[in-house]
């Protein structure tokens, strides 16, 4: 429980890419420790995507207490042994022990969580109430009160010298086949209701998608490699052949390349690839017409018909080679500011915002890869805590010049005005 917390704490501005050893690890732990219910729960949640919120209560979670309920009779009749505990004092002092680290340690996760409120009063929030209702946390301190309560029930029967009943069964033979046949009832009851409402929900599926539009396809790269979470867009093409600058619909591709498009009304369309959109870092390829051009006035025009489904032949996206930029930003007195976070602007693209959307941080070595074969304009910012609200310092722009086939950029240095601040950290 300490170690989720902790690492629910490290990785609170992770929001994409969560790496498995600080962010992803502890979870992999807990479902290690409860192999058998998650093996036994885990094929029936896999093969019911559209699964209800409370799944997991419903099948795993009386599979999690039967599970450790064994565990639990094995550590106490089976695998510990019987009688009168020894080193009484030393079981005690090692219980207690533990118990006051787990209430420090819920005592310090409640009072982080009222400092913040406390601390960013424009919330408006009462801290001890928000700190409360913050139902990221709540999960991991309810299972800390559980485990501070068991250990608790069992620093008492020590303390009271109650030793195991050897000449106790733990249940008559006639209950254990009363529990596996209600317990196999249950799991075909459930199992039952679970395909039923997944057939259900695929028929009724089917007949909604008689009356929709769609449209299905898939993106690569020029090696034949899914592109994955790129935009595809489905433009119309006005009177006159004119083309606006919004979609009409929009869709990214999943780990296969593929998408699927659903525009509401009939018309004529055009399909695009990365769309009005500069090559960025993550996705490094030019704007792709359907079927393979890379100039609208060579794509094709969709006419597509009320109920119309369609698949389309691949789309083959150019990958572009990307060069390591070095970087570093300074205060006007000299001093690094590694959190400072930059912004790369494609001259091509005036109207767009920074490739991809997305501020770049360096590497551990000192540098930032961006697509060759353009001009930049580039700055860096910092988001200075102010207390009652969040400044922003922002460096001059510094132009930066890809264009040459072999580009061997110079290191870029950015300078932030002012004295150093302290940097705004979200929670």
């Amino acid at each position: 429980m300490a170690w989720g917390l902790y690492a629910q704490w490290q990785c609170r501005f992770e929001d994409a890419v969560r790496p498995f050893w600080r962010c992803q690890a502890p979870d992999f732990a807990i479902e290690l420790l409860n192999a058998p219910p998650v093996v036994l729960s885990r094929p029936l949640a896999n093969s019911w995507p559209t699964r209800p919120i409370y799944f997991g209560y419903v099948v795993e979670l009386p599979l999690v207490f039967l599970w450790w309920w064994f565990v639990g009779t094995r550590l106490d009749f089976g695998l510990l042994g019987l009688g009168q505990y020894r080193h009484r004092r030393a079981w005690l002092s090692l219980l207690v022990a533990s118990i006051a680290l787990l209430l420090a340690l819920f005592g310090w996760s409640q009072l982080d969580d009222i400092r913040f409120y406390q601390q960013y009063s424009y919330l408006h929030e009462n801290p001890y109430l928000a700190s409360i209702k913050n139902l990221r946390l709540l999960p991991s301190r309810l299972w800390l009160l559980v485990l501070i309560f068991g250990l608790g029930l069992a620093v008492l029967r020590i303390a009271r010298g109650r030793i195991g009943q050897s000449d106790r069964k733990l249940a008559s033979p006639r209950t254990v086949r009363l529990v596996c046949l209600g317990l196999g009832l249950y799991c075909l009851g459930a199992g039952s209701a679970v395909w039923h409402t997944k057939l259900v929900e695929r028929q009724r599926q089917a007949e909604y998608d008689l009356h929709r539009i769609i449209i299905r396809g898939r993106v690569l790269d020029n090696s034949g490699t899914p592109i994955f979470a790129i935009k595809v867009d489905l433009v119309p093409v006005l009177h006159g052949g004119a083309v606006p600058d919004e979609e009409n619909a929009s869709d990214f591709t999943n780990e296969n390349g593929e998408y699927e498009l659903s525009p509401e009304q009939p018309g004529r369309y055009i399909l695009s690839v990365q769309w009005n959109a500069p090559p960025s870092t993550e996705d490094p390829f030019l704007t792709r017409y359907y079927p393979d051009a890379d100039d609208l006035k060579q794509a094709e025009t969709l006419e597509i018909v009320p109920a119309r489904h369609l698949t389309l032949s691949p789309i083959r996206l150019q990958r572009l080679a990307l060069v390591k930029v070095p970087v570093a930003v300074y205060w006007s007195n000299g001093r690094a500011e590694p959190e400072a976070y930059l912004f790369f602007r494609n001259t091509l693209y005036p109207k767009y915002g920074a490739i991809g959307r997305e501020t770049l941080n360096p590497g551990s070595d000192g540098t930032v890869s961006i697509p060759v074969g353009f001009e930049y304009l580039a700055n860096a910012q910092v988001n200075c805590d102010e207390g009652q609200s969040i400044g922003n310092a922002y460096t001059p722009e510094l132009a930066l010049s890809l264009k040459s086939a072999n580009p061997h950029p110079k290191p870029l240095r950015f300078v932030l005005p002012g004295n150093p601040c302290l940097v705004w950290h979200p929670k």
